[in-house]
């Protein structure tokens, strides 16, 4: 292959993808990463894609639908924000860190957000069940279960979660079951992290631990499938000890229930009324009409017997039967309704951000979401809560980088540090001229090896290939001959108390003689760093004369650093 037919096919990958690291590159191509980053350099100079850290991106702009019959269909990970790209927004609280960034995003556009599961803050309204009172209701079916099977003898793995949704199902489980069991035993109360495999791993080692645990409660369809595979592969008795899941969220835990093998009974959900109500609070929020504070969702507690019903097999799906469904169940808001109406606007996209994109609950909300939004012809976008994080963190730290280029003046020498941030501002000191760089990054050095303008001087020392940084005696040599004008520090902590930290000891001395070789120290942290305390310390946070941050680090923060004589610079995104 020539250079000019590999530089061709890595345009095609990452047109195609979107977004390509070096490594992936370095393998579809069978050249070194090495290689792979020049061609991406001549690339990026012919602005035929865009270099970013670690790989490249695509310059042109992700898919969507065009055609009216495709309007409905997810759109999968666009370039940019989402909130740049939808008109109403459905979110789920998970992480304060990323409910603060996409807060901010949301007001400055205001765009209306509709909260599924659990509050975010500034939501039009809440579209959930009363977990509480639900899990109540299903603990009392399950304590007349173990008086009917087990003499009323209750021994409880509680499966659970950090939020405030699921440790309400917890709570609530526990208190109907002891409405009608006073001495039923919380053996272990745990935190699966709504994931299978640590579901699985805690109740093998559990039900080794504790033989004597004869009801598993299981926050949600995940954590219960776990739960019974872990069973299942312990040979545990079927009729010595019931998995109790919290959702029935899709086809796997009612085929379960359906077989009563450990599944005896668990409540449903229903993701296919969920969706729709979503939507409708979506379209009602777009009109700007009000919604109540919160939209409780039905639920109903099932067992082989009554799971039929509520739902149907057909072909290898469980479909929902709609007539006992309304007959039965109060629903917020009338779902027949599948035609436009005159006096009401409908957004052209609403924007769906999923927080655990593998469970079948958001499987199966977002095929009933796109099924119902299509008889608006509304477009959904799926986007994942973490992906969608890591891409507003990216947004956020290259404009920290791009203001602290704004720092650097001809004439000036720059000290880097190594990190994903000073990666970007390397990137931004690649046009200006007249200014000489000292660092020890190997990613700030590959940016700028090529730029005649920018006089490059590297520290030498020890590689740690981790962060591609040099460290060791060598470097901290070569910094105590060294004067710079500024410094661009990375660090992983930062409090009051403790100063500036970091994750690991053999960067920390080189971060201690960049320090006394600058005349100027500017800190370079996103907020998340903020209130984080790592294994060692590096300075007292007084040394720092600037911090460069993003818009989400609190006002209190920022008084606090001011008071200490910092001046704080914020890149609003």
């Amino acid at each position: 292959m020539t250079n000019r037919d590999r530089l061709e096919q890595i345009v095609h990958f990452v047109e195609e993808q979107g977004f390509v690291s070096v490594k992936e590159l370095s393998e579809l191509c069978g050249v070194s990463e090495m290689t792979i980053r020049r061609d991406l350099q001549r690339l990026d100079e012919e602005k035929r894609v865009r270099r970013t850290y670690g790989g490249v991106t695509s310059l042109q702009p992700r898919g969507i639908p065009a055609a009216r019959d495709d309007q409905a269909q997810p759109i999968l990970e666009p370039e940019g924000s989402i909130v740049d790209r939808v008109d109403v927004l459905i979110a789920s609280s998970v992480d304060p860190k990323y409910d603060r960034i996409l807060l901010d995003r949301v007001e400055k556009r205001s765009i209306p957000i509709i909260a599924e599961s659990l509050a975010i803050g500034r939501e039009e309204t809440v579209v959930s069940i009363d977990n509480y009172q639900a899990a109540v209701a299903l603990g009392r079916r399950v304590g007349q279960y173990a008086q009917q099977h087990w003499a009323g003898q209750a021994y409880i793995l509680d499966l659970s979660y950090r939020l405030s949704n699921t440790q309400a199902r917890s709570q609530g489980f526990v208190a109907g079951l002891r409405d009608l069991l006073s001495d039923a035993q919380i053996v272990l109360s745990i935190n699966a992290q709504s994931q299978y495999k640590t579901a699985y791993e805690l109740t093998t080692d559990a039900l080794t631990v504790h033989p004597n645990i004869n009801i598993i409660f299981a926050i949600n369809d995940t954590t219960a499938w776990g739960a019974v595979q872990a069973c299942k592969d312990l040979s545990r008795d079927p009729n010595s000890l019931l998995v109790v899941p919290f959702g029935l969220e899709g086809n796997t835990l009612r085929n379960a229930l359906m077989s009563g093998e450990y599944c005896q009974v668990g409540l449903a959900m229903f993701p296919e009324i969920v969706g729709p109500v979503c939507v409708e609070a979506a379209i009602t929020a777009y009109n700007r009409q009000p919604l109540p504070r919160q939209l409780i969702t039905p639920y109903a507690i099932l067992t082989p017997q009554t799971l039929p019903l509520f739902y149907v097999p057909q072909d290898t799906c469980w479909q929902i039967q709609w007539d006992a469904v309304k007959d039965q169940l109060p629903i917020p808001f009338d779902l027949d309704r599948k035609r436009e109406e005159a006096d009401r606007k409908y957004p052209k996209r609403i924007g769906f951000i999923v927080p655990f994109r593998e469970h079948e609950w958001y499987k199966s909300l977002i095929k009933c979401m796109k099924t119902y939004a299509a008889a608006y012809e509304i477009q959904l976008e799926i986007v994942d809560a973490d992906r969608n994080l890591r891409g507003e963190m990216d947004l956020r730290r290259r404009e920290i980088a791009r203001l602290a280029a704004e720092q650097v003046r001809p004439g000036d020498v720059v000290l880097i540090d190594s990190g994903r941030i000073t990666a970007y501002v390397a990137e931004e000191l690649a046009h200006k001229s007249d200014i000489t760089v000292i660092t020890n990054s190997l990613l700030v050095s590959d940016v700028l090896k090529d730029h005649p303008n920018v006089t490059l001087i590297s520290t030498g020392g020890l590689l740690r290939h981790s962060t591609g940084s040099l460290i060791g005696p060598t470097a901290e040599a070569a910094l105590r001959e060294m004067r710079a004008d500024k410094l661009f520090l990375v660090v992983t902590g930062i409090t009051l108390d403790f100063g500036l930290s970091h994750t690991n000891m053999a960067e920390v001395a080189v971060k201690q003689a960049m320090i006394r070789a600058a005349r100027e120290v500017i800190l370079l942290a996103d907020h998340g760093i903020f209130g984080q305390e790592s294994v060692a310390q590096i300075a007292p946070t007084r040394v720092v004369q600037k911090v460069i941050t993003d818009e989400a680090l609190p006002a209190s923060i920022r008084l606090e650093l001011t008071k200490l004589g910092i001046e704080v610079i914020v890149a609003r995104v």
